[in-house]
């Protein structure tokens, strides 16, 4: 398939005809761009400090998933974001947060 704008993929990784890539403004990218953001601390970029979301680690249950979802929507404004959060069943330390994500139509 060919890309006309390309931008890496995420994880990056190189195929048998060099990096692997996937459309500018496609869902693939926009999903790349989410996971970027949700993987990202605040502060890991030192060219882009504000990049990303707080640590969670060590936060009080529930998290909060409004919270997620705007820091999430307000770096990725091509994406139409769902969080769902759920304390697991069996462990009540483990925190089950779900992001879905679709495209914000362009219009016509």
């Amino acid at each position: 398939m060919a890309v006309d704008v390309p931008h890496f993929a995420l994880p990056f990784q190189l195929g048998p005809s060099g990096a692997v890539v996937c459309e500018q403004d496609s869902i693939d990218d926009v999903s790349n761009c989410v996971i970027a953001i949700s993987v990202t601390h605040i502060g890991w970029r030192t060219e882009v400090p504000t990049f990303g979301i707080p640590d969670l680690a060590m936060r009080k249950m529930p998290i909060g998933a409004d919270d997620i979802n705007s820091w999430i929507s307000n770096q990725e404004p091509r994406a139409l974001i769902t969080v769902e959060e759920r304390a697991d069943q069996v462990d009540v330390l483990i925190d089950h947060i779900n992001v879905g994500v679709s495209i914000v139509s362009k219009g016509g």
